[in-house]
């Protein structure tokens, strides 16, 4: 599921971004061989007791452009299993996947709250709406603005995700069903995503 910030203190800018002034952020753009690291945790089941299961740093790269259906997709991989996370690519109307063979609306941008759109996502159709735009997000490379959308299958909150157009995917939570002892099914968060550094 990442974008363009300076690491080092010494190579930061200023400079205006969505409106307001962000130091660390530039004007770079995702690219074959940018990396993104990230803070990965997943968490205990409600029936496992609460909290986090374990943590670990992944990072995932951009390995090559591929072209698919006409269009170049940038192919990000994680690193420590060359296994492919997503294919992305940046077009008029935000940040696109391609997935089921075709192209996917993944973050609608520009966007307004309220916003709604629906897109095939982690094997099958799921209905995105925007709820923050522009919202000041912590992160690992310092605040950036960024926009938040919720997805949601069945009826069930599934993706939680925060989009920079410099950095792309900044934050994720993903949920997961679950059966209670009691056999309930309920969902419950099972993994989140957190960037920590970005290098272009």
């Amino acid at each position: 599921m990442l974008a363009t910030v300076s690491l080092f203190a010494s190579c930061q800018k200023e400079v205006t971004v969505d409106g307001g002034t962000d130091p660390g952020i530039t004007s770079q753009k995702p690219k074959v061989g940018t990396v993104w690291t990230y803070r990965y945790y997943i968490y205990n089941p409600p029936s496992g007791g609460n909290g986090i299961h374990s943590t670990e740093t992944v990072q995932y790269k951009a390995k090559s452009e591929e072209v698919l259906s006409g269009e170049k997709w940038l192919k990000i991989v994680n690193i420590a299993t060359d296994t492919t996370i997503f294919l992305l690519n940046e077009k008029t109307g935000g940040l696109y996947q391609y997935a089921n063979n075709s192209s996917n609306l993944f973050c609608k941008d520009p966007a307004a709250i309220g916003d709604t759109y629906s897109s095939f996502n982690d094997m099958s159709m799921e209905d995105f709406t925007v709820k923050g735009v522009k919202d000041t997000l912590s992160t690992g490379i310092g605040d950036i603005p960024a926009n938040y959308y919720e997805g949601v299958k069945t009826a069930r909150l599934i993706d939680q995700l925060w989009y920079n157009p410099n950095a792309w995917i900044v934050r994720r939570h993903f949920f997961l069903a679950h059966f209670t002892p009691l056999g309930a099914l309920i969902y419950y968060r099972y993994s989140s995503l957190y960037l920590d550094k970005i290098e272009y």
